[in-house]
């Protein structure tokens, strides 16, 4: 008796059907039916709420159906109004909270001006550092005054001479022939440290008689030399200077 050999996939394997297709496929149709009755049924369900709303509305008179409409169209107007109040509201906000930003970085920067300019905080950046060799003690306040002068016309936000830190009320005198800063001797040689501008300021000193050569004609050995600098920092003042005459007064009208 001959036997049939059963077929063979061309790769060898067994082409049989596997036993859980048929399971496979009931669950794939039982599936597409229910999505099919759930599509079914929400669609009834609409259909069955907009003939309800239109037997409603076609059992209105005409006169409640322009009531109903008005009352629509006035309700849109104002959703539609207080949407656009709320929108301004929001917009002024927005430019009220960067105007407050504006003023306040404003400040900042005038409170750190401020702060510069009455030496209470640190100062750096680029600069120049200008020397003054003085071996006889010729130099006069003057000199000094006229240095600082200069240094600031060109630019300087902050110097210091000798370890002084120099502020609006600041003053170069002589006791006993002792050049003093602000009451601080100062001894030669001078260092005028001056943040700013170190170009600029280099420049000014250095134009034709000018300070540099106004203080090599102040006397015998007298020697100004200037160095520019990347990074320089100018320390803040030690302390308030206490003012002798002054008093602080109350303005008028302040509680």
């Amino acid at each position: 008796m001959t036997q049939t050999a059963a077929p063979h996939a061309p790769d060898g394997s067994d082409a049989s059907p596997a036993p859980d297709r048929p399971r496979r496929r009931l669950l794939s149709t039982t599936a597409v039916a229910v999505a099919c009755g759930l599509l079914g049924f929400l669609l009834v369900t609409q259909l069955r709420a907009a003939e309800d709303l239109g037997a409603q509305l076609e059992g209105e008179r005409e006169e409640d159906l322009a009531t109903i409409l008005a009352n629509l169209s006035a309700e849109t107007d104002r959703l539609q109004s207080e949407s656009t109040d709320l929108r301004l509201t929001l917009l002024a906000f927005e430019e009220s909270a960067e105007q407050d930003g504006l003023a306040l970085r404003n400040l900042e920067r005038r409170l750190e001006d401020f702060s510069i300019l009455a030496g209470v905080v640190a100062a750096e950046g680029e600069g120049i550092v200008l020397t003054v060799e003085d071996p006889r003690g010729q130099l006069a306040p003057e000199h000094l005054v006229d240095t600082v002068q200069e240094l600031r016309d060109a630019g300087a936000e902050a110097i210091d001479v000798n370890g002084v830190r120099l502020i609006v009320s600041s003053a170069f005198t002589v006791r006993n022939d002792r050049l003093l800063v602000d009451g601080t001797p100062a001894t030669p040689p001078y260092r005028i440290a001056a943040v700013g501008p170190a170009e600029t300021m280099a420049r000014a000193l250095a134009i034709p008689n000018g300070v540099v050569d106004t203080l090599h004609r102040a006397g015998d050995g007298v020697i100004a030399s200037v160095d520019s600098r990347a990074q320089l920092t100018v320390p803040p003042r030690g302390e308030a200077k206490p003012f002798v005459f002054g008093e602080p007064v109350t303005p008028v009208g302040a509680d």
